[in-house]
């Protein structure tokens, strides 16, 4: 898109931080040093020390003693960052047809190279509402579905039918995770109904005609449009 910030001088490690500070308030969630490490995989300490560096960039701030936010320019380049990275997962899905559950971490090379002009091509080239393959919003262009809209799989009840709209993107990092989804057709888009919960919380879907089971943390990363 015309007038994206120039992401070529940021540091490896500052565009991982951007990006999760960014997704974890897109999913409502306290933005917390913690909650970084759990989602990039690194110590207290890495975290402590990438989060100084953010904060003496400009990029980032602390609120009320321990919630992180971005400054004006850290969303910027936030927002940029993920931008890219959406469009680079449709761009291998919808029009190179590589396979689903393969898309996110392909797409980690792609964005890296994106120019603006390419970002308007390939929103030019898709279809239906401007999300990732994952179902995850595209920064900056139009959307028709609220967060408020949406609930996990995991407050369903038994019987209930919704489509499938949304994983979080803690899902996107775990590969296996995802071949599973997309072996049982759980992918943006499915219909399913919640068919019984175990004792264990392990929940029993159907979708297209066959029976998945799920456990609750995934059922907590699965979002759905209730029907």
């Amino acid at each position: 898109m015309p007038g994206s910030p120039d992401l070529r001088d940021l540091n490896p490690a500052s565009k991982e931080y951007l990006e999760a500070i960014f997704e974890l308030g897109e999913e409502g969630q306290k933005i917390l040093q913690a909650r970084i490490g759990e989602r990039l995989g690194l110590a207290p300490a890495t975290v402590s020390e990438g989060i100084k560096r953010m904060i003496s960039e400009g990029y980032v701030t602390i609120e009320g003693g321990r919630e992180l936010a971005l400054t004006d320019e850290g969303r910027r380049f936030a927002e940029a960052l993920v931008r890219r990275h959406r469009l680079a997962e449709r761009m291998i899905v919808d029009i190179l047809g590589i396979q689903w559950h393969l898309c996110h971490e392909q797409a980690e090379d792609w964005e890296k190279v994106m120019t603006p002009e390419i970002e308007e091509a390939i929103l030019a080239k898709l279809e239906g509402e401007a999300t990732c393959p994952h179902g995850n919003p595209i920064p900056g262009a139009p959307s028709s579905i609220a967060w408020s809209d949406l609930k996990p799989v995991a407050s369903m009840e038994v019987g209930e039918t919704a489509r499938l709209t949304r994983l979080l993107e803690d899902v996107e990092l775990d590969h296996d995770v995802l071949k599973y989804l997309e072996d049982h057709n759980l992918m943006p888009g499915r219909d399913l109904t919640l068919v019984e919960v175990a004792p264990d919380e392990t929940r029993t879907l159907e979708v297209e005609g066959q029976r998945v089971a799920l456990g609750n943390a995934l059922a907590d990363n699965l979002w759905v449009l209730p029907a």
